[in-house]
């Protein structure tokens, strides 16, 4: 990316982050930004060690020597390229306009630095703040570039062991940095349970990604 690149990046005040790395996420990519152009009118970065990746605004190449696997999220995530981000995984798919209202909520006028949908299991102890706190589920997640956030990223990446699910470290660090963060319904992260109506839903996050 030129300077030029990175300067218009950091000038658009919202827009959506996928960290796409390793050939597997491809396909679930190609799906995911489709829906986002059906749908919204914002921009698009993409940090990833793919190429060939189309109808996106930016793209950040970067070589990642580890596993492909979670710890990609608290490696790339707090780059976060906009003053408010939508952070997709790259398997979700937006049904909806309304799926980016919580942008509005993350600012100034509202307190919000963080929005984000409680995880869909019952990882809990993990979180290790308070007892049975849930942990967040990191597939969907609203950010402002505050230095609150900034600081719950740094921690995240401290926190982290380098293996098996990131998300618990999540949570700990958004709490641990006191960042306000309003927790979303089902309907932003919907793995198809507990949803009265699929016009509903906001962001389906199916897995796995197979042939489409």
């Amino acid at each position: 990316m030129s300077s030029d690149d990175k300067d218009e990046v950091c000038a658009s005040e919202t827009g959506i982050l996928y960290v796409a790395i390793g050939w597997k996420m491809r396909v679930p990519l190609e799906r995911s930004i489709r829906s986002v152009r059906q749908h919204l009118d914002l921009p698009i970065t993409v940090i990833t060690d793919l190429d060939g990746i189309e109808n996106v605004n930016h793209i950040r190449k970067v070589e990642w020597k580890g596993q492909p696997g979670y710890a990609v999220k608290p490696a790339f995530i707090p780059q976060l390229p906009y003053e408010r981000t939508l952070v997709l995984d790259t398997d979700t798919v937006i049904q909806r306009p309304d799926a980016v209202e919580p942008l509005e909520l993350i600012t100034e006028q509202y307190g919000y630095h963080a929005a984000a949908v409680q995880s869909l299991n019952s990882r809990t102890d993990e979180v290790k703040v308070l007892c049975c706190t849930p942990s967040c589920n990191s597939g969907v997640l609203f950010l402002r570039r505050s230095s609150l956030v900034m600081k719950a990223m740094n921690l995240w990446r401290q926190y982290y062991p380098g293996q098996g699910s990131e998300e618990a470290f999540l949570t700990r660090a958004l709490l641990r940095a006191s960042v306000p963060t309003f927790w979303l319904p089902r309907d932003w992260n919907d793995r198809g349970q507990n949803v009265k109506s699929k016009k509903e839903v906001r962001i389906w996050h199916p897995k796995p990604v197979k042939n489409l």
